[in-house]
């Protein structure tokens, strides 16, 4: 395909038992100008086999040594012919509509460069556990905690070559809240409130496996990044960054406390009153409150 209207880019590693019906559900689409960049990190199993199986113009297969999600996209960005990016991860499913929703929001606002399509948490049965819908108001909501993810957000090519993710492998699984929120605070984001892709949670998801010591690591680079950026800190003023901080301390209580590591959590839960006292009042902080107590 030569220029192809959207570029959908699929990170992958060791996935190949769940790549298959994602893909599928790629070429489900309605709405047909695009292309597909799977960009395999360095999988060991047999993953390039099985995208081999998918036999279409639309689709090319790159591999490239391990370097962790922000590098496998980038690396993605940069082979794209298309003129908005969108991302997927490899154990995500589309819905039919989801490149045809976006074709008629950018008919409708051709100057668009940033926005988002909603999403929902399936479970592997295909029990819906939760719907995320955008709105006007998607970039404010950042400050709460990531509601984005990667499904469903597009952007436009040239924004992302100026923008990369960042490529620090200890900053991997925030890195692209930490773009989000660069892009947010530069470019108007557009929410859609059309439900165009599915997260399905399974056991083999990386989120459920992380390592804590790593994930204290993570949150510190990711503040870190967050208070040298001084268009983030103006756009979202203290006030907004404060709720940021404290509600990746309520993120990594949570974590904290699956793993069993109550004490810690609760620290991590009191710092997070400590920066913004109003958190008591939100859903994550008395979710992570019953873990606490009754450990479910």
């Amino acid at each position: 395909m030569l220029n192809p209207l959207f570029s959908i880019i699929i990170p992958t590693y060791n996935r190949a038992n769940l790549i298959t019906r994602t893909l599928q559900s790629v070429f489900e689409q309605q709405f047909l100008d695009f292309e597909v960049i799977v960009v395999d990190d360095g999988s060991t199993d047999n993953t390039e086999e099985v995208v081999a199986c998918f036999r279409s113009e639309k689709l090319r297969y790159f591999k490239i040594p391990n370097g962790e999600r922000a590098k496998a996209r980038n690396f993605g960005i940069n082979q794209a012919k298309g003129q908005y990016i969108t991302f997927v991860d490899s154990d995500d499913l589309l819905y039919p509509n989801y490149f045809q929703v976006a074709y008629d929001f950018l008919k409708k606002n051709p100057d668009s460069v940033f926005w988002a399509l909603s999403y929902e948490m399936k479970d592997e049965s295909g029990k819906v556990l939760f719907k995320r819908v955008h709105r006007a108001n998607v970039a404010q909501n950042l400050q709460y905690g990531n509601d984005l993810s990667c499904i469903g957000v597009f952007v436009k090519k040239e924004i992302l070559l100026q923008h990369p993710f960042n490529e620090n492998r200890e900053l991997s699984g925030t890195e692209d809240y930490e773009l989000w929120l660069r892009l947010a605070s530069r470019y108007p984001l557009q929410g859609i409130s059309t439900i165009c892709a599915a997260m399905i949670n399974h056991s083999t998801r990386s989120v459920l496996s992380t390592d804590c010591s790593k994930l204290i690591k993570r949150k510190d680079l990711f503040l870190q990044s967050i208070y040298q950026d001084e268009q983030i800190k103006s756009f979202y003023t203290p006030k907004g960054i404060r709720n940021i901080e404290a509600h990746f301390c309520v993120y990594v209580s949570l974590h904290l406390a699956m793993a069993k590591k109550k004490f810690k959590a609760l620290q991590y839960l009191v710092k997070s009153l400590m920066i913004q006292p109003f958190i008591i009042f939100t859903y994550k902080f008395w979710v992570v409150c019953k873990k606490l107590l009754w450990g479910s």
